[in-house]
């Protein structure tokens, strides 16, 4: 059997939002759409970092610059009878600029999304996983994306003042 070795990139496009962050996320399909993080092959001459970068621009139709990468993903598939593994290098990102109506042809939609709610709405656990790592990241870094670091939750300042 043949196997074909593939390599992605891709990210996880985060905007600041009052006191949370709002992901951008790419839709394939007809509704019910399949919801995704955007990636896609790393060219010639190109490293991770820019395949990611340039993925995200294409599919979403915005900008970001990379914070952090989050994780790796390698998964099987078959095309044929040919099998394939593809490892994907994801990388948290911060939202510079753009419209995801401007996005590509290889997508359905993009659109932005609560990061509590693009968690729910992500198809593929792996991916839900890559959500949980950026706020663990966000949560010890909280200047990571060179702004104040977010208000603390109402809740929790309450349940700190009643101890």
């Amino acid at each position: 059997m043949r196997i074909k070795y593939e390599v992605s990139a891709g990210g996880l496009l985060l905007r600041r939002r009052d006191s949370t962050y709002d992901a951008l996320l790419i839709g394939r399909g007809a509704p019910p759409r399949v919801w995704t993080l955007p990636k896609g092959h790393v060219e010639a001459r190109e490293s991770t970092e820019q395949a990611g970068l340039r993925e995200v621009r294409e599919e979403t139709g915005c900008w970001g610059e990379i914070i952090t990468k989050l994780s790796e993903i390698a998964y099987w598939f078959y095309v044929g009878k040919a099998k394939h593994r593809k490892a994907v290098t994801f990388y948290l990102m911060r939202y510079l600029s753009g419209d995801p109506a401007n996005h590509d042809h290889e997508v359905d939609d993009a659109r932005w999304f609560d990061v509590a709610q693009a968690r729910k709405t992500l198809k593929y656990v792996n991916e839900k996983r890559l959500v949980d790592l950026a706020l663990d990241f966000l949560a010890a870094n909280p200047t990571a994306f060179g702004e104040p670091a977010l208000p603390e939750p109402l809740e929790a300042q309450a349940e700190r003042v009643s101890s």
